[in-house]
């Protein structure tokens, strides 16, 4: 098979969007795909076998470090190197925007492939559906609306977690930035955002009390169920959702291929989606 592998054009969106649904990556992944194509330091890839879209994936970068999320390849093509191909492709563009370290979530069918091109497992991570969410009031001690006036300091308790540079997406919300944080002695200890790219909400905080405050309350937000996703070495987490009576959903590999960045799991309760985390 002759397989290039390049930038998507514009007008080959809508076909990605296509195929990567039928791969099985869910409906949501065209809203998931708008942060790379607005952010100066994502890109989508495309894997094209003569005039055919056989696959595609995003990256986006956030300084020394960068992620490859969305990756997939039509089912009548696998299994003759397009995964591979398309994973050496984002690494190669990750580097081009200045990433040393690449990273990605892994499904089990996936996880070969990428290891073959490099990357290490660091862990598993689990998504958690609250399938009886409680009623009643939706206020908690110390946890208030977010406000703009609090960006710099969510992005400082995200880097500590994520040990990322994550501002580029916080800061891509251009004024729709929403969400909880929760306040200890009159200073910030923890944040919930909820981006318009899906899925969130994205939790981090300072201490096991701070994250367990946000999830709390956030499960009594009236709508949808809350499904957060989480690494599972979040032990306390973990205990807390089970105890509430959530219900694991899926689960994939937390993957590194360069330098580990300082990452905390136990400081991150919610992760945005299993594209960058």
């Amino acid at each position: 098979m002759q397989l290039d592998v390049r930038p998507a054009r514009a007008e080959e969106i809508a076909p990605i969007v296509d195929v990567l649904r039928a791969t099985g990556l869910g409906a949501n992944v065209g809203r998931l795909l708008r942060y790379p194509i607005e952010s100066p330091t994502g890109d989508i890839l495309a894997a094209v076998a003569g005039d055919e879209i056989i696959g595609a994936a995003a990256v986006a970068g956030f300084g020394t470090t960068g992620w490859i999320g969305a990756l997939g390849v039509a089912s009548h093509a696998r299994r003759r190197g397009a995964g591979a191909a398309l994973t050496e492709a984002c690494v190669a563009r990750l580097r081009e925007l200045g990433a040393d370290t690449a990273m990605l979530f892994a499904t089990p069918a996936g996880q070969p492939v990428y290891e073959r091109v490099g990357f290490e497992p660091e862990g598993l991570v689990h998504a958690w559906r609250d399938v009886a969410p409680p009623r009643g009031r939706t206020g908690g001690e110390g946890v208030r609306p977010l406000q703009e006036a609090d960006l710099d300091v969510v992005c400082r308790i995200d880097s500590a977690a994520t040990g990322e540079d994550r501002g580029p997406v916080f800061r891509a919300m251009n004024g729709t930035l929403a969400g909880l944080v929760v306040e200890r002695a009159g200073r910030v200890a923890g944040s919930a955002v909820r981006s318009p790219w899906g899925l969130g909400p994205s939790v981090v905080a300072t201490d096991r009390e701070a994250g367990i405050a946000l999830l709390s309350v956030l499960r009594r937000v009236p709508g949808a169920p809350l499904t957060v996703s989480l690494p599972d070495a979040n032990a306390d987490a973990v205990r807390a959702l089970r105890a509430w009576g959530f219900q694991a959903i899926n689960g994939a590999t937390r993957m590194r291929l360069g330098p580990r960045p300082r990452f905390d799991p136990t400081k991150v309760f919610g992760m945005f989606n299993l594209f960058w985390g």
